[in-house]
């Protein structure tokens, strides 16, 4: 994940995947991988539901977390995946204060 507000171009979040054959951003492809069968593709959202922020996922954590709750299954993002994403960034935010002191990252399980 990437944030640039002061670069010249793209600025924004912006989800990316990088590999030795190729990388991806948004729904773009460029490398020398055969990404022909992969679906890259987001689904669509309901009617009047708006991407939002954050690169376009507000409306599509939204729409899963719903969808979950209407099917009574657990949601892609729950509160475990949510604290994995999220609580390394505060840890290196809090080493980083104490001049890059090794610190331990807890690690989060589903119940």
């Amino acid at each position: 994940m990437a944030v640039s507000w002061d670069t010249p171009g793209y600025e924004g979040e912006v989800g990316r995947v990088r590999g030795q054959k190729g990388s991806v951003c948004g729904v773009k492809f460029e490398g020398i991988g055969d990404v022909s069968k992969v679906n890259i593709k987001k689904p669509p959202l309901p009617p009047n539901v708006n991407a939002g922020g954050h690169g376009g996922s507000h409306g599509y954590l939204t729409e899963e977390f719903i969808r979950a709750i209407l099917e009574g299954r657990k949601p892609y993002i729950d509160i475990a995946m949510g604290l994995n994403l999220t609580v390394p960034g505060i840890v290196a935010h809090q080493s980083a204060l104490k001049d890059g002191e090794l610190m331990k990252v807890p690690y989060f399980e589903s119940v």
